[in-house]
């Protein structure tokens, strides 16, 4: 029944969309007559067929076209219809007065503000008594709107002006008003929404959560970007980048070095779905997997979909679907629109049909996987995606009744190279858990993030074969209202072209070129074209201006998404319901002293409008306050007391107007004022900031929903692994306190493992205590981290431990993680030159760095609007920073040696919970850690290389005959920093046997073995480590050189080739022997000449 019932259905959908289509068609052409459009065909004259494949790339490009160019009309409607023309509201202008009375109090008010709450430009524009009323009616001007208005502070202000008013009229009642508003009404409120509409449908959610966030952001869908991206400048023949290139950044990948490695995790470890204009996969490798075959001519998709029949069929379904059937994509052609997908029918219960995507995959490394399908009205809600990543399997469920027709973000994975005709990386089933009968389609899926694909050209009538049917028009949306933005375009134009990285196997005109750098680098145009969106949404100047299009197609993107939902119901669009809409960008500006420029926020009201849902147009004033508030205090308790918080402007600014959902654009500090990029380059600052726009995103949605917002937890500390008894390991940590957030509080631990020589890791359990025990019979490296949850969502996770089970009844040697340094770059002010000296202490990014883009070259403070200017020969590079996994790089050579193994946490050790009077054997990882000061240093000192407590312990382990064995770049210098405890050059030089060698740095990146001090297999030429900035591996920029010290029995074994001087130092002290090098033994590139080198030291230290 339920298959005829559905083939019925089919039928008649089939009916009414033919004559829907007749009518459109009519429409349409009524409409072009009227407007004499150009026009020849309308929209009805012509049904597209995915089965007339042309025989000739040319053609096939000319009929898209033409197919774009017929659609034009019907965007315009479109956009003309979208909610977005709204009138816009022009504020009254009060004149300021000048009377005496007026004068004071401005004056008294303007010096009554605190400081850090000024925005600047306050003024009280009058004071006018009304004797009548006994009523002091009090003007200001608008910049009194851009404080954080509440009711405390305007009781305050009017008791203020009380105060100063002449005692004749000082028990007058104050009135406060801007414009025609009274100062009230600028409070901070929240609209909420009606009861059916606070839990969203679900879109896209895990089959088996890792936590029930009920009280975070569990479906909530957030629409997020960073700002702006690598952008064509028609009439350069040049891809340039938008903003300038300062302080080792530019704004365009700056802002997105907070929003992807920070923000969104955080708001999906909450339960929201984020969706983002711009590619959000850093992946340089992209596999496109597709049911669609092109006999007739190219297809750059891998042809590894396969399909399983089961008790119901796959077919062709009618309508348009992916391809990828040209090597780029040019101005109006739609990859969503000459393909062709694959439906079937539900069942809840029988034989599953399966649909599954293999692929080939070109090296080891984490790749997003997007899958694609086809809306329709009687879609599934509950399609069934399983991955199957290197460790794991997750399975998603789907509704397909939202997204169809674009890049539906599942994850990220991590995956392995080369192909598997055994186990594909995604499968579609069609049994549903909820209903039988319903449609489940498939197309194509993505993975990775991939090349920059779309070709740009100086004219629009460059990708006609007739160069006479440019189509020049600019919708009226785009170009009837001010652009607040476009007034700094020129001033920030920077940048030179890049070579074309795209293989040009097909002989196009050399007039196109693609930007040659990975997509997430680019802006939203290119992204959002590649994913299927309508030429009007992406390029509403039509290919003329695409900086405009690019700030312009956000705010069109997010209509787009939530048209047909609740939020957009007779808008043409995808039909995700968005919450709310988010834009991080950085500012210019910059202060001589110092000082900082700090958080600006803009919104727009159109004086009390509202959007077309009915939601009042002030909840983006709401949002806007809530993120500033959060963004400033959280920086001012956390980091920096004297952070500025800026205006608040309501203003015509596109991404801030065009959306129908309450939306923010938050410019959260200066990247032009060193003072600012001091805490911007800091990856804690940038998690603190990034944590505060999560709270305050998760706060605002959760008040328009009416529930309870709980914080997620902060990640875990003092993690360690410890051996209970032969093949029982325990497992314990520390929660970590949020002094910011009392709701912040784990409820539970789940422990994630990850097995031998696996990329991935999987769920092993959970627990509420602050332990976990686990069984090894095997001798492989089990690693594990911990996350802790609680019902507003998960932590980040902990740094990541391991162990390995050896076999006999030896003692494991103990890894100690003391490496758990992230920071920015080395900056300096003196004698009028100041900046970041990166190249010789680049810092330490948090996992990798995705917004450097060049060592600073111009220091001279004098130098204008130059000082900071920097390269961007690194612009398409990801730094390799603290990927905190290093016990399984250690832990690897030492399984190579035949050795079992524990690690811990150094905090583990500082706190006495493990300790090391328990083994014979450490191995100390301290990396790049060092005395680091953070901006103003307001944060203290942090990141000891050898903390007190740990100088004491390690005191106490060597003089009961303990061997070590530790390295790191800093190991004696940062002992003789005068910052350090006392006693520790003692430390160095009686406990370690070093002592602060002298010489020049070396940069060669090479080690030789000293033949006196250690017989040694290892090749000269092989004994390299990573002394470059790179991707895989954190840069050895300026290792220290190290000498014996002379107090205890030591001798030289590794020294830096070029400069001779010594980077490795054997040691003995009574029963005690060690291996001290500054070089970082995880830092050598060959994982073989690591084992090799591991297994001499072994061999010296227990002798």
């Amino acid at each position: 029944m339920a298959k005829l019932y559905c083939m019925k259905f089919r039928s008649i959908l089939y009916i009414l969309s033919a004559f829907i289509i007749t009518l459109a068609g009519f429409a349409a052409t009524d409409v072009q007559a009227a407007k004499k459009s150009k026009a020849k065909t309308s929209v009805a004259a012509k049904k597209k067929s995915t089965s007339n494949k042309k025989k000739n790339i040319g053609n096939k490009k000319k009929s898209k076209k033409v197919s774009a160019k017929r659609k034009k009309s019907v965007s315009k409607k479109r956009v003309k219809r979208n909610g977005i023309s709204h009138k816009q509201y022009t504020p009254p202008v009060d004149l300021p007065l000048n009377d005496s009375l007026t004068l004071l109090v401005n004056s008294e008010v303007i010096s009554w503000i605190p400081e850090n709450l000024n925005p600047g430009g306050l003024r009280v524009n009058s004071v006018i008594p009304d004797n009548r009323t006994r009523t002091a009616k009090v003007k200001l001007n608008e910049n009194f709107t851009y404080l954080p208005v509440s009711s405390d502070l305007i009781s305050a202000m009017r008791n203020k002006i009380s105060e100063i008013l002449p005692d004749s009229i000082s028990d007058y009642y104050v009135s406060l008003n801007v414009g025609d508003k009274n100062y009230s009404y600028y409070i901070t409120t929240i609209d909420k929404l009606p009861e059916e509409y606070r839990k969203n449908i679900p879109f896209v959610i895990a089959a088996e959560p890792y936590v029930n966030a009920s009280k975070g952001m569990k479906n909530d869908i957030v629409a997020l970007w960073a700002s702006h991206g690598r952008y064509y400048k028609p009439g350069s023949g040049a891809w340039l980048w938008q903003r300038p290139k300062l302080f080792q950044i530019t704004e365009d990948t700056h802002t997105m070095s907070y929003i992807l490695p920070y923000v969104v995790p955080m708001l999906e470890n909450a339960g929201a779905y984020v969706m983002l204009p711009r590619e959000r996969d850093i992946n340089r490798n992209e596999v496109i997997v597709d049911n669609d075959t092109n006999d007739d001519g190219y297809i750059f998709s891998q042809p590894y979909y396969k399909e399983m029949t089961g008790s119901t069929e796959w077919s062709t379904g009618y309508g348009e679907g992916f391809i990828y059937d040209l090597p780029d994509f040019r101005d109006t052609e739609n990859p969503f629109e000459n393909g062709t997908y694959r439906q079937t029918t539900t069942i809840t219960s029988g034989s599953p049909s399966v649909a599954a995507w293999y692929a080939d995959i070109p090296e080891d490394g984490e790749y997003a996987i997007y899958i694609s399908y086809k809306t329709l009205p009687n879609s599934t809600t509950d399609a069934h995606y399983t991955v199957n990543y290197s460790g794991g399997i997750r399975e998603f469920r789907v509704n397909q009744k939202m997204g169809g027709g674009t890049w539906i973000y599942l994850g990220t994975f991590p995956l392995e190279s080369g192909y598997s005709d055994t186990e594909p990386i995604v499968t579609l089933s069609n049994i549903s858990d909820k209903s039988e009968g319903c449609v489940i389609t498939a197309d194509a899926v993505k993975i990775g993030g991939g090349m920059g694909n779309i070709a740009r050209s100086d004219k629009r009538s460059d990708i006609y074969n007739n160069p006479s049917t440019p189509d020049n028009s600019i919708t009226k949306d785009t170009s009837d209202f001010p652009n607040e933005d476009s007034e700094i375009q020129n001033i920030y134009e920077t940048g030179d072209s890049v070579s074309l990285n795209l293989e040009q196997n097909l002989a196009f005109e050399s007039k196109f070129k693609v930007s040659g750098l990975p997509r997430y680098l680019e802006g939203a145009r290119y992204w959002l074209q590649w994913a299927g969106m309508p030429e009007y949404i992406y390029s509403p100047y039509h290919g003329e201006d695409d900086y405009k299009d690019d700030y312009t197609s956000r705010g069109n993107w997010v209509n787009y998404l939530a048209g047909g939902s609740r939020v957009l119901p007779q808008e043409p669009g995808l039909n995700i319901p968005v919450d709310v809409a988010m834009a991080l960008h950085s500012d210019a500006g910059k202060r001589a002293d110092d000082s900082f420029v700090g958080t600006l926020g803009i919104f727009y009201t159109n004086g009390g409008d509202s959007y077309i849902d009915g939601t009042p147009r002030s909840n983006s004033r709401t949002l806007t306050d809530m993120l500033m508030r959060q963004i400033v205090s959280d920086i001012r308790q956390t980091w920096e007391p004297n952070w500025k918080r800026r205006s608040m402007w309501d203003k015509s600014y596109v991404e801030a107007r065009v959306p129908e959902v309450p939306t923010s654009l938050i410019e959260f500090m200066s990247h032009q004022n060193f003072a600012d990029m001091w805490y911007a380059l800091d990856p804690g600052f940038r998690f603190s900031v990034s944590r505060s726009i999560y709270k305050a995103i998760g706060r605002f949605i959760a008040e328009r929903k009416d529930r309870k917002f709980v914080v997620q937890p902060l990640p875990i500390k003092n993690f360690s692994i410890v051996k209970v008894k032969k093949n029982h390991y325990k497992l314990s940590w520390e929660k970590t306190h949020d002094p910011l957030e009392p709701t912040a509080v784990p409820e539970k631990y789940i422990i994630f493992e990850r097995t031998a020589d696996e990329l991935g890791f999987h769920k092993l359990g959970e627990t509420k205590d602050d332990h976990f025990e686990v069984i090894v019979d095997d001798s492989d490296i089990h690693s594990f981290k911990i996350v802790a949850a609680n019902s507003g969502g998960m932590s980040f996770p902990s740094e990541i431990l391991a162990m390995r089970e050896s076999g006999h009844n030896e003692s494991p040697v103990l890894i100690i993680n003391g490496f758990t340094r992230i920071s920015g770059p080395a900056h300096f002010s003196k004698d009028g030159m100041a900046g970041f000296d990166a190249s010789s202490d680049f810092g330490v990014p948090y996992l990798r760095d995705i917004s450097f883009m060049g060592y600073q070259t111009e220091f001279n403070r004098a130098a204008g609007e130059s000082f900071g200017r920097s390269g961007d020969s690194y612009a398409d590079v990801v730094i390799a920073g603290n990927t905190f996994d290093f016990p399984y790089i250690h832990g690897l050579a030492l399984a190579d040696a035949n050795k079992g193994f524990v690690s811990t946490s150094v905090g583990a050790v500082e706190s006495g919970l493990v300790k090391l009077q328990n083994y014979k054997l450490i191995d100390l990882i301290l990396g790049k850690q060092k005395l680091t000061i953070t901006g103003n240093g307001n944060t203290g000192l942090r990141y000891f290389a050898f903390s007190k407590k740990l100088q004491q312990e390690i005191t106490n382990f060597v003089n009961q005959g303990g061997d070590i064995f530790i390295s790191g770049q800093y190991i004696v210098s940062d002992l003789y920093d005068s910052r350090s405890s006392e006693g520790s050059i003692d430390f160095a030089q009686k406990v370690l046997g070093i002592s602060k060698g002298e010489g020049s740095v070396s940069y060669s990146g090479s080690l030789s073995i000293n033949a006196g001090a250690m017989d040694s297999n290892i090749k000269k030429s092989s004994l390299n480590y990573s002394s470059t900035l790179n991707e895989k591996q954190y840069i050895v920029e300026s290792p220290d050189i190290i000498a014996p010290s002379g107090e205890i029995e030591s001798e030289i074994f590794l020294t830096f080739s070029d400069t001779g001087n010594a980077a490795g130092v054997f040691t003995k002290k009574g029963k005690s022997r060690g291996v001290i090098m500054s070089i970082p033994f995880e830092s050598i590139w060959d994982s073989n000449v690591r084992s090799l080198l591991m297994r001499q030291l072994v061999d010296y230290l227990e002798k």
